[in-house]
């Protein structure tokens, strides 16, 4: 029977790694908040969308966002990655997904984009119809019910895949699509326990709203600390 340790545990064992480290962590996750951002703001600044084919552009872009994030998103799993192996991380650390064969990591990231904007398409289409339609009981059934379910299958599919950075970075050869699979395999019986863990951070992230989202610069740290602890005991359990 595998012994997996507990959400505490994890936390616990993330809290003592952070110590002398927060203002590196601090500094990368703004990076990478600012310079998504950014060019969020200036792609919504000069495509506006009123009709199906500035939509079509405007998600085309925002598609193109979200996977030049994901090379971020890479080296920041290397960051915390070191982190909980003991190891100094260095700001350039953030960078590491651009200079360490970023073709495996584009092809991560576009699954991860894809899931995520596929799974919002139902409802952004259904969003798209007449407001009178919507707003009548049937509409706003369909709606709800399509919302619910994306958000569901989005989740689950998440979670599945969510190791695959951590072992595109710890199997230097293994391919995107041999990390998609392990991940997979070994997120078998674990969803729940990291969805959990996700859970036991709401009433943080709360508290990060009162702050006007300051507070994150101490909490994803502390999140993406854990994360990657649950990553290497999962590891060692399989």
């Amino acid at each position: 029977m595998k012994n997996y340790l507990s959400s505490t545990s994890l936390k616990s064992q993330a809290k003592g790694q952070l110590l002398g480290k927060y203002g590196t962590l601090a500094g990368t996750y703004a990076i990478h908040a600012l310079c998504v951002s950014a060019l969020s703001g200036i792609t919504s600044l000069f495509l506006n969308p009123g009709s199906v084919i500035e939509y079509i552009i405007y998600f085309a872009v925002s598609f193109l966002i979200s996977i030049f994030s994901g090379l971020f998103s890479y080296g920041e799993t290397y960051i915390y990655l070191k982190t909980s192996c003991g190891q100094q991380p260095v700001l350039s650390d953030l960078f590491y997904g651009f200079k360490q064969t970023p073709d495996r990591i584009i092809r991560v990231a576009v699954v991860f984009s894809l899931i995520s904007y596929l799974l919002n398409l139902p409802v952004f289409l259904l969003s798209l119809l007449p407001q009178e339609t919507l707003l009548n009981g049937y509409g706003m059934l369909l709606f709800s019910l399509l919302t619910v379910v994306c958000a569901v299958i989005g989740m689950l599919l998440m979670l599945t895949y969510s190791q695959s950075y951590y072992l595109l970075l710890d199997f230097p050869d293994c391919s995107a699509r041999e990390a998609l699979r392990k991940s997979r395999d070994m997120m078998k019986g674990s969803k729940g326990r990291l969805f959990y863990i996700d859970l036991t951070f709401v009433p943080l992230m709360l508290l990060c709203v009162l702050t006007c989202g300051i507070g994150l610069l101490w909490l994803m740290p502390y999140m993406q600390a854990t994360k990657a602890n649950f990553y290497l005991d999962l590891v060692k359990q399989n």
